[in-house]
């Protein structure tokens, strides 16, 4: 029987200005799974990063928690202090950012960061807490690990600060990694490494991951299920064979078409026209209207997150309005 790890309901994040509350991220609700990879996919500005972080408690000055829960197995973050975050951020939840050299500290040897970690969670010495720290070196593949021990993170190649950011993340064994772009600013080669390394580290601890990016490439090679946002919402949510066989949204076939296809010569590659509308500026009814090529009069209306086959999930007047009319009573 499958396990429910993480349950975020009705989450809202924004800003308050004069009294105005702005949501950034719009009342959003998911399961995540022990031991599945859950992908978080759209453009951006669509609310996937925020996302991220109200999961780890870092939302950024001027952000605010609104409205809804987190919940993790008995704890709800709702309710965390300072304090409380400490204790959960980096050993039940941990987080990979997407550029190593901005998250890692210039001025730490690499050995330094991984054991300030280490002692921060584990009731251990620093001659224990080293010797963990070395051991998390040689588990994420980096070679010589006992000299990058005593290195600085620029001494080091991207992909190299990149596993090193792994090695922090994981060294108090957490129950749920979240990887926001973890590959953005590392080359091909090294990003399949990257993904590869992250699949081996959770079939080895059966660890859930969280992963947040705009390449649906990466998708397709490390998810299990798929939540597509858009402004702030998500507007489908699917298991990752649906998703690409047969995507519901309007917005998620946009996204699909933009990729290149290596069996069609192509002159031009398929785009969404417009950019994603910015908190304070959404318009009424389907965030995705203006953009929408399948706009009809319904649309001047919200539609509301309903259940497909499969128990996959589409925000869009175009499925089901039979079923949808009996849910909305």
């Amino acid at each position: 029987m499958v396990r429910t790890l993480m349950e975020v309901d009705k989450l809202q994040v924004g800003i308050q200005d004069d009294g105005i509350k702005t949501a950034i991220v719009n009342g959003i609700s998911f399961q995540l799974n022990e031991g599945e990879t859950l992908g978080i996919v759209g453009e951006s500005g669509c609310g996937k990063s925020m996302t991220a972080l109200s999961l780890m408690g870092l939302l950024p000055p001027g952000v605010e928690w609104q409205s809804g829960d987190i919940h993790l197995n008995d704890l709800h973050f709702k309710d965390f202090s300072k304090k409380d975050w400490r204790k959960v951020r980096g050993k039940k939840v941990s987080m990979i950012f997407q550029e190593p050299m901005s998250s890692l500290n210039p001025v730490y040897t690499v050995g330094k960061q991984i054991i300030e970690m280490i002692l921060n969670h584990e009731n251990i010495d620093k001659k224990q807490a080293r010797a963990r720290a070395l051991e998390m070196l040689q588990l994420v593949g980096i070679p010589r690990p006992e000299q990058v021990l005593d290195e600085y993170p620029h001494q080091l190649s991207g992909g190299m600060r990149q596993r090193v950011m792994i090695a922090i993340a994981m060294s108090c064994n957490p129950e749920i990694l979240i990887a926001d772009e973890p590959t953005t600013a590392l080359d091909v080669t090294i990003q399949a490494q990257i993904l590869e390394l992250m699949k081996k580290l959770q079939q080895q601890l059966n660890m859930s991951i969280v992963l947040i990016t705009h390449d649906l490439g990466v998708v397709a090679e490390m998810c299990d299920r798929v939540i597509v946002m858009y402004a702030g919402e998500i507007i489908e949510e699917a298991k990752i064979v649906d998703l690409f066989d047969q995507p519901k949204h309007p917005y998620t076939k946009g996204l699909l078409a933009s990729l290149p296809d290596i069996n069609e010569q192509q002159e031009y590659l398929s785009s969404i026209p417009g950019m994603v509308p910015a908190p304070g500026s959404m318009p009424s009814g389907c965030r995705f209207a203006p953009r929408c090529s399948m706009v009809h009069e319904r649309c001047t209306q919200s539609p509301p997150l309903i259940e497909t086959e499969n128990k996959n999930k589409v925000r869009c007047w175009l499925y089901d309005e039979a079923k949808l009319e009996v849910m909305t009573k």
